[in-house]
């Protein structure tokens, strides 16, 4: 029984995360993913109410406790598992005395499905809500012009964008890597780009990156400075402590997406410590965001990954510091005087967002609000154009 269960385990991560459900919520444009089991009735089978008992079960560590929490009865709790069995084939909980309730192992794997659809999706399709609001909301107000922002996932950027929306403030936001974000602001179709670069020695060396996609016009307006480290299991039992530890056999590692700011960073300090990522174990299985990266470590499929600390803390993970980075907004100095720009910079000076974003863990926003041109920001860059 238990084996039927993994294979439509497997079925539900292949083929039902189609299933999209669009809603508004006060009066905004939300997009949330559900997983559906198909083949086994006439209509697809939510799994979303029972994911979310087995949820509160691992949390409470018994049926009633769990129960109370969703507030929903203790016979409507059982009867929801007992369905939810029947159609996976498979039990999900077992109950005993002196124990509570637990998960089984396909109970688990539910629950981290769940955790790692929600970590790989939810920032992309944050930015496609941002984008149909934006055009239900040019309608409705006759607005026809909101600020544009392409920005490589980042949670104090994440932060930035719920504040503003619910404030009311027109914003538009995409995530992309950090080199496709400052590319397509210079070819015109973004106002603003969301990159980072490491401090230290390896500074130099990610700006070539960018460099002919500068222009001594630009200026950047500082987010935040992060830190970036390996991603661990509690008690790190593989011994990852170094890049150079991303080479042992026994690891198995999960990356970013190439023209990432994160894969950037990788790569250079992978060629600081002379090592092939051919050599690495998983170097070619990919995640488009630091929350996806922390999903999949906690999953078990994945010993270590790169990304900031807030990931490792969101998914109870441990996390080694690997370096520190700056996170900037890049636009036109023209742009400083634009109307469209002005509530966003106010708010990004207020002690309230700098306050939210220092909760962040491994996040510091003292410099946050500062603009600076390229020089002052990056001395060592070097661009053909005088300014």
């Amino acid at each position: 029984m238990f084996s039927r269960g993994k294979v439509i385990f497997a079925v539900i991560l292949l083929s039902c995360l189609s299933f999209v459900r669009r809603c508004f919520i006060m009066k905004k444009i939300k997009i949330r993913p559900d997983l559906f089991l198909c083949g086994v009735a006439s209509q697809p089978y939510s799994l979303a109410r029972g994911i979310a008992l087995l949820q509160a079960v691992r949390e409470k560590g018994n049926l009633r406790a769990a129960c109370g929490t969703l507030d929903i009865s203790y016979r409507t709790g059982w009867a929801a598992l007992a369905e939810m069995e029947q159609m996976l084939g498979g039990a999900v909980v077992e109950m005993s005395r002196g124990r509570g309730t637990e998960l089984t192992e396909l109970g688990q794997r539910l629950v981290w499905a769940e955790k790692l659809i929600h970590a790989r999706l939810d920032p992309l399709l944050e930015s496609m809500a941002i984008e149909v609001d934006a055009e239900i909301q040019s309608v409705l107000a006759r607005a026809t012009d909101h600020l544009k922002i392409f920005a490589s996932h980042d949670f104090a950027m994440a932060l930035l964008g719920a504040q503003l929306q619910a404030q009311g403030i027109p914003l538009d936001l995409s995530y992309r890597g950090s080199l496709e974000a400052v590319g397509a602001m210079g070819r015109g179709m973004c106002d603003l780009a969301g990159f980072h670069i490491p401090t230290g020695a390896l500074e130099r060396a990610a700006l070539k990156q960018f460099e002919n996609l500068l222009q001594p016009s630009h200026v950047v307006v500082s987010l935040a400075t992060r830190r970036q480290g390996l991603i661990v299991k509690r008690g790190n039992p593989k011994g990852i402590w170094s890049i150079a530890d991303l080479a042992k056999p026994e690891v198995l590692f999960v990356n970013r997406q190439p023209g990432s700011g994160t894969r950037i960073i990788l790569d250079l300090m992978l060629a600081q410590e002379g090592l092939d990522g051919r050599n690495i174990n998983g170097f070619e299985r990919v995640e488009l965001t630091h929350a996806a990266i922390g999903a999949y470590v906690a999953s078990g499929k994945a010993d270590v990954g790169l990304g900031v600390e807030t990931a490792a803390r969101q998914f109870d993970l441990d996390f080694v510091p690997v370096i520190s980075e700056r996170y900037f907004l890049l636009c036109e100095r023209r742009k400083l005087a634009d109307a469209r720009f002005k509530p966003i910079h106010d708010y990004l000076k207020t002690s309230e967002f700098r306050t939210e974003v220092s909760r962040l863990a491994g996040y510091d926003s003292a410099t946050t609000g500062a603009v600076l041109t390229l020089a002052e920001a990056f001395p060592s860059l070097r661009l053909d154009k005088a300014d």
